[in-house]
């Protein structure tokens, strides 16, 4: 029995939900699994029945404050340092940003030189592509 298992039978495992600390680990080791930023969807996939929507946005809202994280333009969630590289998803829909100061801090000058968030993706899906072109292999 782990010591996140609070009762174990034949029929039925009830497991304590992680601690903040716990559940920051365990995103940042998600997104570290995947190699690429991912979704608020993919998440909360990925975490369903270990934590709440609240209780994960907190965590990232967290996270993403300390740096750990960063809110990617087209709303997924990398890394430190994934946003280098990373080429975003063209979104239909984009949802507000979970901290929004960070999320102008990093990306708002992009979006006033573009024009708006969708040409901002646009732009940096295109420039993304130039430079993989461009490195040799």
């Amino acid at each position: 029995m782990s010591n996140s298992v609070v009762y174990e039978d034949n029929d039925i495992v009830v497991v304590r939900a992680p601690s903040d600390e716990e559940l920051e680990r365990i995103v940042k080791d998600i997104i570290l699994k995947r190699g690429r930023p991912l979704s608020w969807k993919e998440l909360r996939r990925e975490l369903s029945g270990v934590v709440g929507e609240d209780r994960l946005r907190k965590v990232l809202i967290r996270l993403i404050e300390r740096d750990e994280i960063v809110e990617m333009i087209d709303g997924t969630f990398g890394l430190r340092g994934m946003e280098e590289t990373y080429v975003p998803a063209k979104t239909k829909k984009r949802v507000r940003p979970l901290a929004p100061s960070k999320f102008r801090k990093r990306w708002g000058h992009l979006i006033e030189v573009t024009g708006s968030i969708s040409a901002a993706i646009q732009y940096l899906i295109e420039m993304r592509l130039k430079e993989r072109k461009a490195k040799p292999r």
